[in-house]
């Protein structure tokens, strides 16, 4: 068991071609046992029947990569051709999709890279890289790495009628059990509603426990999390720093789709990855509305499946969008000032300061390529994280 780990026990997940076989939707797994109930009481999660009045079933369709498709080929320009080692059917109206690639673990997929283009009417778009970061994921030895799925990151293709992906490489040899999954998140217009129209769950408030107040956060409920879908609870560890990610997806998405944004990326993690539940503890969205993701606890240290290595004594949250491509607003940035002031504040802190994990240095507020070969959370963001420091610091010190 790892130090400062606290474990609940967890039911076994089914993921891949044993789910499909055994006739699993998204919505088919068991509710979590009621052994968590206590649990839930502690973490101040709302009474389940209110959670459950508000959740969405997202459906997750799996499709097996076993090579050139003579159809799906036959689509294509002769120049998009080259150096294809695999390519997919096309999968007709996903609707607002979330798209990923899995493979099972120990398959190699080194020299490869994965690419996805949508259809939109008669059109397609350009092919779009999918991004493979071993960082995004949990950590070795944990609970959640038990039934862990390699894959890349999930993509947010948005409203479209087909999807399609291909895999480059020299290598001949297809990664073992290599999937496409299309994830629909659904369509509430209850939930939609809910996020746009009311006041955030979590309110400001003053916190006795930290130098800074809590800030304004969307619940789990807000955006439509259906409970059933995560895997009992992974447990919690000790904060000593707090880690900034972005979530390598679109940027020019509306208020409104947020919450199916957020539920598309949830049922990648749990369903296609095999994770216990998403993976960030936190999310902004590039309004600058702060959304709670891990179940658990927004004031708990609920250890995530975000930075590879350092889950069980960190926090992170996500900024929606690629900022290695666009620069963040400042809304984005004061959002991580309050979150981050906050949750080092109830660990004792400084936003400014420096800790050690495991004998690594680093600033209290890390970007995740400050521990990881990635790109992550973008440069445009990564460049932004001593005005955030600063921020976070002042808001410390005004309270």
């Amino acid at each position: 068991m790892l130090p400062s780990t606290v474990l609940v026990p967890r039911r076994r997940v089914m993921t891949g071609a044993a789910a499909t076989a055994a006739g699993l939707t998204t919505g088919g797994l068991l509710r979590p046992s009621t052994v968590l109930a206590d649990v839930r009481a502690r973490a101040g999660v709302g009474d389940p029947a209110e959670r459950a009045a508000a959740a969405v079933d997202p459906s997750v369709k799996q499709v097996p990569l076993r090579g050139v498709d003579p159809d799906g080929a036959s689509r294509l320009p002769a120049r998009d051709l080259d150096g294809v080692g695999v390519l997919s059917p096309v999968v007709s109206s996903p609707g607002f999709a979330a798209v990923g690639i899995t493979w099972a673990p120990g398959s190699t997929v080194d020299g490869r890279e994965f690419f996805v283009r949508t259809q939109t009417g008669s059109t397609w778009s350009d092919w779009q890289p999918m991004t493979v970061d071993p960082g995004h994921g949990p950590s070795s030895g944990s609970v959640d790495a038990q039934t862990a799925m390699p894959g890349t990151d999930p993509v947010i293709v948005g409203d479209v009628d087909a999807v399609q992906v291909k895999v480059t490489g020299a290598a001949q040899r297809v990664p073992s059990a290599l999937t496409l999954s299309v994830i629909d998140p659904g369509e509430p217009v209850a939930v939609q509603r809910l996020a746009e129209a009311s006041e955030p769950d979590y309110d400001s408030v003053e916190d006795k426990h930290s130098t800074s107040p809590r800030p304004r956060i969307r619940s789990r409920k807000q955006w439509g999390a259906n409970e059933s879908m995560r895997d009992g609870f992974a447990g919690y560890g000790k904060i000593r720093a707090g880690f900034v990610h972005h979530t390598v997806n679109a940027n020019n998405y509306s208020r409104s789709d947020v919450p199916a944004i957020i539920r598309g990326i949830y049922a990648y993690h749990t369903q296609s990855q095999g994770w216990s539940d998403i993976g960030y503890n936190f999310l902004v969205d590039r309004f600058g509305r702060i959304w709670e993701g891990r179940w658990g606890g927004i004031a708990r240290p609920v250890i995530g499946a975000h930075t590879y290595g350092y889950n069980e004594k960190s926090f992170a949250m996500a900024a929606i969008g690629n900022f290695q491509t666009v620069r963040p607003r400042p809304a984005v940035l004061r959002a991580y000032a309050r979150v981050f002031s906050w949750k080092l504040g109830r660990n004792h802190l400084n936003a400014r300061g420096r800790t050690t994990i495991d004998g690594r240095h680093m600033r209290t507020i890390s970007g995740h390529r400050d521990v990881g070969s990635t790109a992550c959370p973008g440069g445009y963001l990564y460049a932004r994280l001593g005005r955030i420091r600063r921020r976070a610091r002042k808001l410390q010190l005004r309270s």
